[in-house]
């Protein structure tokens, strides 16, 4: 099924799903069981001659061909067992209890006996600027259901009490629903084909035909019809909260969120970093954001609100978008005004020690690396200063003040500097990432379009990394000026191109003796400078880089980092590999681009490593003549 052909049945499933809910349901429920139920089928029947082998060879019957089907079913039957046993988590946070927000319990409390939603086992705080209700089951597909509601201190700190609680019934109304049940066990049923076909696929058995086919089939409509009663049961929430508590409560809790979260997620922490660089002080974000976006000028918070009334509900997010969803309330689209009190004040008994708690988890979590990135950051600000202050000729001089112009002032400002990049130095490939953020700027004007068309497909003919993004901006920009054909074949591209990335992953992630390695092209300073790091190490004897010829992507370079080591005769390798790999690929930072081995047990890929001419590039002998 192509892209267009999901998307036209999506439209079409909706209004389905809008007409008549419960038979729509009904149709979600059959086609989870057609699943459920053709893996229950091949599940029952690979048991079924399991057993049947068992019993003949009990009576003496001990041939062949009962042990190849005993061997055959039981492995087949133990990969779908497993597939089925998908356990889910419980999310990471705080755990509330009632003592602490009295307010809030006896709120939900309240919600529930309105919405006749089920209990709630928990309450758990996070730092995302979000909300959402899930059921965990402690036996995967199985057992009794543990209802968790996740609500972001962000959005706590934003949001009016009654707008916060148009927030909560939203998401109670899931549950009442028993939206959150089924969507769960959807999910869980998603996961567990896709890990049963995994297993099948990874281990080569015979059996994976007899699954493939029919996902192939099964999938984009599964998908389909859940993607379409996902989107009406947003719908569903809303309306069934507008209804508990109010219209306006869940249409400005809608608005103030569109403003919020965008400012969350993309501009305030870089604004915090900035103006604690400046200080060099570690941050206390859940404090500050709340004064930072109280703070906020009516010009920016309209801007935010008028760029996501522009977007539109599209079929990546089940969610609608938000132009649609006060629609559908009925609600006007117009700007409220900031919360004198918050959800957290209102609702906590003592706000100030929460906000307190979560300032100091992040700094204990990010202090040292915050204070490196604010090193960092003065350190290119100096540079800024120095470059602005001088002509530069040369393209890095060139490409770097162009980079840092946007950091420390905008995109406008820097658009001269590409501009002269591209008319000067277009030729070289290092000016890939100046054609693409240039190439996307021309795109927005209707007269330099056709030139950001252009710069954009050469940044794509110089750099594999690009082309990925470079064919999503196409793509939305034949989209948007309604130019089908060039869409439909851009998307085409794009396809493609993604499930050639995916295979390139596969190919780096997976190493092979009988892949082709060729002799590595790392500059000599790059390789000092591993040894360096490698030297630290008193357990690494020898290691080896060579570059792994790919397929899927030629152009991409990965390197292979072959490691002997000595360790104790004692140690068991296959428990200590996860700390010595982790320890290995966070510490040797020099080697990019690089798939770190260790070689112990892989006699057949040193063989293959070693045949590579220049391969070796360090012995513990390099370490006792250096020191």
């Amino acid at each position: 099924m192509t892209v267009q052909e999901f998307e036209t049945l999506v439209n079409k499933l909706e209004k389905q799903a809008s007409a008549n809910p419960k038979l729509y349901r009904f149709k979600v429920i059959m086609l989870t069981g057609l699943g459920f139920g053709y893996v229950a089928l091949f599940l029952s029947l690979f048991l079924f001659l399991m057993a049947i082998s068992i019993v003949m060879i009990a009576d003496g019957n001990f041939t062949f061909g009962n042990v190849k089907v005993l061997l055959l079913t039981g492995t087949l039957s133990f990969f779908i067992i497993k597939a089925l046993i998908v356990k889910m988590e419980m999310p990471d946070g705080y755990y509330l209890q009632r003592e602490e927000a009295p307010k809030l319990f006896e709120m939900i409390d309240t919600l529930r006996l309105r919405l006749n939603t089920p209990q709630i086992d928990a309450i758990v705080l996070d730092s995302e600027f979000n909300a959402s209700v899930a059921q965990i089951s402690a036996y995967g597909m199985f057992g009794k259901k543990r209802n968790v509601l996740v609500i972001g201190i962000p959005l706590l700190s934003t949001l009016s009490q009654e707008q916060f609680t148009a927030v909560l019934a939203h998401e109670l109304a899931h549950i009442s629903n028993s939206d959150t049940a089924l969507g769960a066990k959807i999910y869980r049923l998603r996961m567990s084909w896709g890990r049963l076909l995994h297993s099948l696929e990874e281990n080569e058995q015979f059996g994976t035909f007899i699954f493939k086919k029919f996902f192939q089939w099964f999938y984009p409509r599964f998908d389909a019809y859940t993607f379409a009663m996902a989107r009406q049961e947003e719908y569903d929430a809303d309306r069934s909260a507008a209804l508990t508590t109010s219209s306006p409560a869940m249409g400005e809790a809608l608005t103030v969120i569109s403003v919020a979260a965008p400012y969350y997620y993309r501009d305030f922490y870089s604004e915090l970093f900035e103006e604690c660089a400046k200080t060099n002080s570690v941050p206390q974000p859940y404090s500050n954001f709340t004064e930072k976006f109280q703070s906020i000028s009516d010009q920016k918070a309209t801007e935010y609100f008028n760029e996501q009334l522009a977007e539109e509900s599209y079929m990546t997010d089940t969610h609608p978008c938000l132009k649609d969803r006060l629609s559908a309330l009925g609600i006007e689209a117009e700007l409220p005004k900031k919360a004198q009190e918050t959800a957290l004040d209102y609702f906590f008994a003592f706000p100030g020690r929460v906000i307190s708690d979560f300032n100091k988890m992040w700094v204990d979590y990010n202090q040292d690396n915050w204070r490196e990135e604010i090193e960092n950051f003065n350190e290119s600000k100096q540079r800024f200063e120095e470059l602005s202050n001088k002509q530069v000729a040369n393209l890095e001089e060139l490409l770097e003040k162009a980079y840092l112009t946007v950091e420390f002032n905008s995109l406008e400002a820097a658009i001269p500097l590409y501009e002269e990049i591209a008319e000067k130095h277009s030729e070289d490939q290092r000016t890939a990432g100046a054609l693409l953020t240039l190439g996307e700027h021309y795109l927005e004007s209707r007269d330099t379009a056709d030139k950001g068309v252009q710069l954009i497909h050469l940044a794509m003919s110089y750099d594999w990394d690009l082309r990925l993004p470079a064919l999503d901006l196409l793509c939305g920009y034949y989209y948007e000026t309604e130019q089908t054909e060039l869409f439909e074949n851009t998307r085409d591209e794009l396809e493609k191109w993604e499930e050639n990335v995916e295979a390139s992953n596969e190919e780096c992630d997976f190493i092979q003796p009988a892949d082709h390695f060729i002799t590595h092209d790392k500059e000599s300073s790059e390789i000092l400078a591993g040894i360096n790091q490698l030297a630290q190490y008193r357990e690494i004897t020898n290691a080896y880089l060579v570059r792994k010829q790919l397929t899927s992507i030629p152009e991409r370079k990965q390197y292979v980092l072959g490691l002997d080591l000595s360790l104790p005769k004692s140690t068991d390798l296959d428990e200590a590999e996860e700390a010595l790999y982790e320890k290995y690929i966070n510490n040797l930072g020099e080697f990019e681009d690089t798939c770190v081995i260790i070689l112990n047990d892989k006699k057949d890929l040193r063989k293959s490593l070693l045949s590579v001419g220049n391969s070796l590039i360090y012995t513990v002998s390099d370490k006792e003549q250096a020191s």
